[in-house]
């Protein structure tokens, strides 16, 4: 490694470190406020409220952005201050001083994979078990996500839950009197829940009759009934894939497909798990050639939004390609990978008209 590539690498490291702590700390913030008068009604400790702030912030997108604007602002200088001319008059070739970002990515995708696989699956989970905690109305296995709904007269169990669809697979619903005596029991294979309405699909219906001797039994292939349990509570309280590393998903995508549910969505999360890190590889990499094509006069402000304006174009088409593959128009693998090919082509086109 030669000293333009120590030189590049600390000065990227160090204009990152300070992008990141002041965007996380501006978000922090930002949120702690929007949301103070929730937290107050709440009553939640204070350990609570901090677990809760920490597990809100993006990392996972707050990384790949400061790594971006930490390279649009080292090249940015190097342009304004005459260092990449000085450069190629002595036969350095701008792809030459790539290698610096091209490592400083690799390195930050290393950073983004272990902090999604170990670090917000823990702050998450911890999050999200001391708001169960407080919760007397659901309860959630952490382990195979096994769901149970209280309600006034009303148990449940669900044994899957898909958060995209807002459906419930394996749902068992009890029905009690007032003596808390079973006088209803529904069992369904999918149940979509709305926010006032549930519709049961391939349901069997126990009904004891008002004497307790009978029972009878009915099949329907919907049937729809009053919501018991808030939806947006529901969605809240089961455990998404953002908890999860990308080990821990894939475990829990088997063990969900043996017992016969659906997976789309688990695998678009799974493939975007391992894709999105190399985001982090692509950006630099570009933020570099965009910025060594920059000319004195024409200042950082330029460099900075285009290198912005490409980063959010990837975001919209990544959300785009996702919501694709959750709805199933497009298989998991590309829909998590499509983005990642766009902007690796576009950088590839973005080196070649670099000189």
């Amino acid at each position: 490694m030669t000293i333009i590539d120590r030189y590049i690498i600390r000065e990227v490291g160090r204009f990152f470190a300070g992008i990141l702590v002041a965007v996380t700390v501006i978000y922090t913030f930002a949120d702690f406020f929007n949301r103070i008068d929730n937290l107050i009604e709440s009553e939640v400790s204070v350990t609570q409220a901090v677990l809760l702030i920490l597990s809100r912030i993006p990392l996972e997108h707050l990384i790949p952005a400061s790594i971006l604007l930490a390279v649009l602002v080292v090249f940015g200088l190097m342009a304004k201050h005459n260092e990449l001319i000085a450069l190629k008059t002595g036969g350095v070739s701008i792809f030459r001083c790539i290698k610096a970002p091209l490592i400083v990515g690799v390195g930050t995708a290393l950073f983004l994979f272990l902090c999604t696989e170990l670090v917000l699956p823990l702050v998450r989970s911890a999050a999200n078990r001391h708001r169960l905690a407080a919760d007397k109305q659901l309860q959630v296995n952490p382990r195979d996500q096994d769901v149970w709904l209280r309600g006034e007269r009303f148990i449940a169990h669900i044994r899957h839950f898909n958060v995209e669809q807002s459906a419930a697979f394996g749902a068992t619903l009890n029905f009690f009197d007032t003596r808390f005596r079973l006088t209803r029991r529904i069992a369904a294979q999918r149940i979509v829940m709305g926010e006032s309405t549930w519709a049961c699909h391939d349901a069997i219906e126990q009904v004891l009759s008002p004497s307790g001797g009978d029972i009878r039994v009915l099949r329907h292939e919907r049937l729809d009934m009053p919501a018991y349990f808030p939806i947006e509570d529901l969605k809240k309280g089961v455990r998404t894939s953002s908890e999860m590393g990308a080990f821990e998903l894939a475990a829990y995508i088997r063990t969900v497909a043996a017992e016969g549910y659906d997976t789309i969505a688990l695998q678009v999360d799974w493939q975007a798990k391992v894709a999105f890190p190399l985001v982090c590889i692509l950006l630099p990499v570009m933020a570099a050639a965009i910025a060594g094509r920059t000319r004195r006069r024409q200042g950082m402000a330029g460099v900075v939004v285009a290198g912005l304006g490409l980063a959010f174009c990837f975001w919209v088409v990544q959300s785009f390609s996702l919501a694709l593959g959750y709805a199933a128009f497009l298989p998991p693998m590309l829909a998590a990978w499509i983005p990642i090919l766009i902007y690796a082509a576009t950088t590839a086109i973005v080196l070649l008209r670099v000189e």
